[in-house]
């Protein structure tokens, strides 16, 4: 419900409908507001922004001191939703809390691998690079050493750069390492236009599908599939394929402009016993390699979630409804569906209860947290996820001298999720990016993206990384009130389980 702003003092209809444009529609909103903020959305001087942000308080009832035990009495009032792991529900105190933001990251690309004979194209200080993947791999290994790393080993790859699809384009992107592990077989994908690719079944290829562009496992690609390649390369790459136009099957309905595609002909399982390879991509996630040029790729608990804050309070739900900003295109409504029969839930009403939207640019994400709050003024929203918080900040603010402008809107986004989970009592759940350090080989490597700024603005860190098979471990690794442990849980079709 909107409260009548003009009864605040100095604010006249006109004021009025600046601040509801700006997304202050209610007294608790303007409370919690700064007064840098209003100055800067509402073009109001600073005397008259703090007078507002003064008398929506008293009207609000904000920033008031009450006791210790009131402060008690809240806490046991807050909602929970489950994970639908009781291992992971009790490492984190119950469950994912209303009135907090908590934080997932974790490595992105262990497990989806390609041969060690897989050409690859990167760029260093030396130039470009056309090579088998398992040279590069002992190029590095040479120069810097090796570690281990989740069921593998990894080596720093400083100032090396891969093609990635950033934006609809192929951009240089930074490749942070190389890993490789051991497997017993693969799978071959060979198709119409001479590819010949061996995989993990988990490795991914940007596939055309009934929905448009997607990331699909190999495991997951059957004879017919169109799959991406780049149309062209760049002149400086060498050989033959430099500049290669892709004439298999051109453009296709929903193709970035500097793809084509290739269709699948065949997928078989091959022995392998020996070593997979993957470049660590932080920003785009993929890479371009093969005997001919093809883009090759490297979120469970966010979408289970959206299932299970559904379900009645009893089965550790909050019978509502849940908001998922989407900032990587991860979004897949057929994974709710396969979720919400496992729980007994009506899966076309599940999908229902999800209200989604997609950010393609930091501004969109911020009007979309915003908008949430006049969302849950009419609907029964319990959960918020954003996925991925960080992702659209990496790529819109480049290189050091633009730190401080994506620190600055990054807390101001983190502040409105903060403010909409108190004033609406709902959950947020929010996934992070993380970076490896190269130079750090004692110790795990991989750190989260957003700096102090989302350090000390989350309520609850955890860090989620791989074991063997379908398993996670998931390791709570900052909390106000949770001590740092870890537990185990399993990512199965029907959703995250013990």
């Amino acid at each position: 419900m909107e409260d009548n702003l003009e009864e605040l003092p100095g604010v006249g209809p006109a004021i009025a409908e600046r601040l509801r444009e700006a997304g202050y529609r209610t007294f608790s909103s303007l409370a919690v507001a700064t007064v840098e903020e209003l100055r800067e959305l509402v073009e109001i001087g600073e005397a008259q922004a703090r007078r507002i942000i003064e008398a929506a308080k008293e009207r609000a009832d904000i920033g008031k001191f009450i006791t210790g035990d009131e402060v008690l009495r809240l806490r046991k009032e807050l909602g929970w939703i489950t994970t639908g792991s009781k291992q992971l529900d009790s490492l984190l105190g119950g469950g994912i809390p209303t009135r907090a933001v908590t934080e997932v990251f974790g490595e992105f690309g262990t497990g989806k691998c390609v041969s060690g004979d897989t050409p690859v194209y990167y760029f260093n200080d030396g130039g470009p690079h056309l090579t088998p993947i398992e040279e590069a791999y002992e190029r590095y290994r040479r120069l810097f050493g090796e570690r281990r790393f989740d069921a593998g080993t990894v080596v720093p790859t400083p100032g090396v750069k891969v093609l990635s699809l950033l934006g609809g384009r192929l951009q240089p992107a930074r490749a942070s390492c190389l890993y490789r592990e051991r497997v017993r077989w693969l799978l071959e994908v060979r198709t119409r236009g001479g590819r010949v690719l061996r995989l993990t079944p988990g490795h991914r290829l940007l596939a055309l599908t009934g929905g448009g562009p997607e990331w699909v496992p190999a495991g997951g690609l059957r004879a017919g599939a169109p799959v991406a390649v780049p149309a062209r390369l760049p002149q400086c790459f060498p050989g033959p394929l430099a500049m290669r136009e892709e004439p298999a099957t051109g453009e296709r309905p929903g193709a970035a402009p500097e793809l084509g595609w290739d269709v699948v002909e065949e997928v078989r399982e091959v022995g392998h016993d020996d070593y997979v390879y993957d470049f660590v991509v932080p920003v785009g996630h993929c890479f371009v390699g093969g005997n001919l040029p093809t883009i090759l790729h490297n979120t469970q608990l966010a979408h289970q979630l959206c299932v299970n804050v559904q379900l009645p309070e009893e089965r550790g739900g909050l019978r509502g409804k849940a908001v998922f900003i989407d900032t990587e295109n991860t979004f897949r409504p057929e994974r709710i569906q396969d979720m919400a029969r496992a729980v007994g839930l009506d899966e076309e009403e599940a999908v229902r209860n999800i209200y989604f939207a997609r950010a393609y640019n930091t501004d969109q994400q911020l009007l979309l947290a915003e908008r949430v709050e006049e969302l849950a003024d009419r609907e029964p929203i319990k959960l918020v996820v954003v996925d991925s918080l960080t992702s659209l900040f990496r790529g819109e603010f480049v290189g050091r001298e633009a730190l401080a402008a994506r620190q600055q809107k990054l807390a101001r986004h983190l502040l409105t999720l903060h403010r909409i989970a108190e004033l609406k009592d709902l959950a947020v759940f929010v996934t992070n990016q993380v970076q490896a350090r190269p130079d750090l080989f004692f110790g795990d490597p991989t750190r989260p993206i957003g700096g102090h700024v989302l350090a000390h603005s989350v309520t609850t860190r955890v860090y989620l990384r791989r074991s063997k098979g379908n398993k996670r471990i998931a390791r709570v690794v900052d909390s106000p009130n949770l001590p740092e442990a870890e537990v185990p849980f399993s990512v199965l079709q029907e959703g995250i389980r013990d």
